[in-house]
């Protein structure tokens, strides 16, 4: 990651989960182990894990109250500076995808995980505006 990049921030969105977790500990289990898979830095990573009220999140039609692993994917944005390689930013999506599976015992096949790249100059971070390019 070029020097002044922004980090990449990860904003996962579900329903509330139907198993009792550790919400301290599955954090924490996220940033390391993302972290140790792509080789970036904790202190690079912001990861934001928000929950969908209940009955506030249609897919194919159906209403949910708790998060099962056969409907209602849980969704992943990874917001990430422009001059992130592609292949570092896969390399994220699959480490996200596949460490969420093993902290939530949840099939990857329900995450969906997206991109948006973040450009030079449209980022407010640090008192100023980014401009890493």
């Amino acid at each position: 990651m070029k020097k002044g990049a922004t980090m990449p921030i990860i904003r996962i969105n579900s329903l509330p989960l139907a198993d009792s977790l550790d919400m301290k500990q599955v954090m924490q289990a996220l940033s390391s182990g993302v972290s140790r898979d792509v080789r970036i830095e904790q202190a690079q990573l912001s990861i934001s894990w928000q929950f969908i009220a209940e009955n506030h999140y249609i897919s194919k039609g159906e209403l949910a109250e708790k998060q099962t692993g056969h409907s209602h994917p849980i969704l992943v944005e990874l917001l990430v500076p422009e001059v992130l390689s592609s292949d570092l930013t896969e390399k994220i999506m699959h480490s996200l995808a596949h460490r969420l599976g093993k902290e939530l015992n949840f099939p990857v096949s329900n995450i969906f995980i997206y991109e948006r790249q973040l450009k030079a100059n449209q980022v407010f971070e640090k008192g100023m505006l980014a401009n890493w390019a």
